[in-house]
């Protein structure tokens, strides 16, 4: 209780005070769940406000906005541009995260230190999940363009398994995959695997940032909740997700 307190205390210092009992409805895309779901509730107990989230992959997410869809906020890893009219502000940045592989925490750990190495961890898996592509999850779309600039990517599509919405990573941890691609938050969130960084030139950190609607009903409260995602008090709980804060 001291603990929520204190953090109630440092939110409402950081935000100011907005009306209570307002309602903001918020697109995301799947991986920044991992945060808001600890965070929105916090949020509600804190202003006395209502937060509605519902999630899609990324480029589903740009395609509900696009579409007309209502929102106040979205939290999105890339491709802003598309939606930037639709945006009352710039992006802000929430948490970033890394991409990599899973596998299980028991074997050895890989070679990923070089492009070769990599491409011979990946062609003597029998099997292989990752996001697809086509679903513009961040993931999926990084490492498809990774298997192609190394040429392998026949080869590890054969034995792949692509999928939307889940955490890859259970596939390995359940025995029905040997390797899986995702973000670390992702695959952190799984008992029983390992993460495996990606070889050097491919190492991306993605940026989940969130931005406001031009035509949110609620502007006022849709910035209070970017503001307390950012607040140093919400750190902890970004970070115990698998996340750097910004």
């Amino acid at each position: 209780m001291h603990k929520l307190f204190t953090f109630a205390v440092g939110v409402f210092v950081a935000i100011g005070a907005t009306a209570e009992g307002a309602e903001i409805k918020i697109i995301s895309a799947k991986a920044a769940g991992l945060f808001l779901k600890e965070l929105a509730p916090q949020f509600e107990r804190v202003t006395g406000n209502k937060v509605i989230i519902s999630y899609d992959e990324a480029g589903i997410v740009r395609k509900r906005i696009l579409g007309g869809e209502a929102l106040d906020v979205t939290f999105l890893p890339a491709g802003w541009e598309e939606v930037r009219k639709l945006l009352a502000s710039d992006p802000v940045a929430i948490g970033h995260s890394d991409l990599g592989m899973a596998l299980l925490s028991t074997v050895p750990k890989p070679d990923t230190s070089t492009n070769e190495a990599t491409k011979r961890t990946l062609l003597a898996v029998q099997s292989i999940v990752y996001t697809d592509p086509k679903t513009g999850g961040i993931a999926g779309v990084l490492f498809a363009r990774m298997i192609e600039r190394l040429g392998i990517a026949d080869e590890v599509n054969k034995k792949s398994k692509l999928v939307a919405g889940q955490l890859n990573a259970t596939f390995v941890a359940k025995g029905e995959a040997e390797l899986a691609v995702q973000l670390s938050s992702e695959i952190r969130e799984v008992p029983g695997v390992q993460f495996v960084p990606m070889p050097p030139e491919f190492r991306a950190s993605v940026t989940f940032s969130g931005a406001a609607a031009t035509a949110a009903k609620e502007p006022a409260t849709a910035k209070a909740f970017l503001d307390f995602l950012t607040a140093p008090s919400a750190a902890p709980t970004i970070r115990s997700k698998g996340f750097e804060p910004g």
